[in-house]
């Protein structure tokens, strides 16, 4: 198999346009009183059925911390619009339209790219009219973001509106997610990420399998593209987070992950089977939590003062929980958790997690 070098994979990213917007790199931390709550909640029984003994039932757990990313309470996406913001300044576009779910990470992300960078910004918000001005959308009126909200059978018509009467006044506008750039730019970020993640477990002595866990996106399906041009032993389990995502997330990837290797002068794209998908914590639809994000949130924070959201890392957490809880995670491979931020939105659920704390039986951790 063809792999190569580190070196040829900086090279060209560093000739990619880009507008910095990150503090990187972020950290690789060990999250052992994690690990030893979530091997707290196992049944014995369950544990001397599956290994004869009762230690070693779930994996070595790293957290990559994405949340540290800087801007804007930070998050992975400031390495995704590190390349999308280069793009639209070389390209002379003065003014961003952008639609997306009233509570997004990806809209705040770019509300603070577009101020650092001097840019206008229009955000047509989805649905959830009613909502409190808080989270995420609170941060972008804070940061200078008109803001529309709107159902989203008239997102497009919005749209359409706002840009036709920018077009009027002379302005240039960028729509997002319309722009083919968008979907390449989170995965130039994190093949990036992958250059830091082997230095980082290479200095810890992780040299053999991994097993990367988080949300399917853009994010993860990076870090397998590094590991799968490289020839390293890295698995990635992609959790799904709305219902019904599955039926096109291996094509979407794979045809992101082709559009990144042609310009980055890679052998391999993606394929069916690269990434592992799991659909069974997708709760009951998008942006509604279950227990399960609840008490993810809960052990991470107690355990590690780990801060989890309930979007997206909270569910991706209830996911590794319940597999490891279901003996479905190899205990003797380490497992990488993508922290991707989102902690804006832990205060727009504010009522739903406090409620939660009368359900949580945090496990006895006193002799650690």
């Amino acid at each position: 198999m063809q792999t190569v070098t580190r070196n040829h994979i900086a090279t060209a990213l560093e000739r990619l346009p880009r507008f910095r917007l990150s503090h990187l790199d972020t950290p690789l931390e060990d999250a052992p009183r994690l690990r030893r709550a979530i091997e707290a909640t196992i049944p014995v029984a369950a544990n001397e059925s599956r290994n004869g003994k009762t230690n070693s039932l779930a994996p070595r757990i790293l957290i990559k911390r994405e949340d540290t990313t800087g801007l804007a309470f930070g998050g992975n996406k400031g390495r995704h619009f590190e390349f999308t913001t280069a793009h639209i300044l070389e390209n002379g576009y003065d003014t961003v339209i952008n639609v997306n779910d009233y509570h997004s990470n990806q809209a705040r992300f770019i509300a603070a790219a577009c101020a650092r960078a001097g840019l206008r910004y229009i955000l047509v918000s989805l649905d959830n009219l009613d909502e409190p001005l808080t989270g995420n959308l609170l941060l972008c009126k804070l940061m200078g973001t008109e803001i529309h909200r709107v159902p989203a059978d008239y997102a497009d018509k919005m749209v359409d509106r706002l840009k036709d009467d920018l077009v009027a006044e002379g302005k240039k506008p960028f729509v997002l997610p319309r722009e083919k750039i968008v979907d390449l730019s989170g995965v130039y970020g994190f093949v990036e990420a992958g250059l830091e993640l082997e230095h980082q477990l290479h200095e810890i002595g992780v040299t053999g399998p991994v097993r990367f866990w988080g949300l399917g996106g853009r994010s993860i399906s990076g870090v397998r593209l590094y590991a799968k041009n490289r020839g390293l032993p890295w698995s990635a389990t992609a959790v799904m987070y709305s219902p019904g995502a599955e039926e096109t997330f291996n094509e979407i990837a794979a045809r992101r992950s082709q559009g990144v290797a042609e310009r980055l002068n890679l052998p391999y794209a993606l394929e069916e089977g690269d990434l592992d998908l799991l659909t069974e914590y997708t709760g009951p639809a998008y942006g509604v939590p279950f227990d399960g994000v609840f008490e993810a949130m809960y052990m991470a924070a107690k355990s590690e003062a780990l801060i989890l959201d309930v979007n997206y890392t909270g569910m991706a957490m209830a996911a590794l929980i319940g597999e490891i809880r279901e003996g479905r995670v190899d205990p003797s491979v380490p497992v990488v958790f993508l922290h991707t931020g989102g902690l804006p939105q832990v205060f727009a659920f504010a009522e739903e997690i406090s409620d939660f704390s009368s359900s949580f039986s945090s496990p006895d951790l006193s002799g650690d």
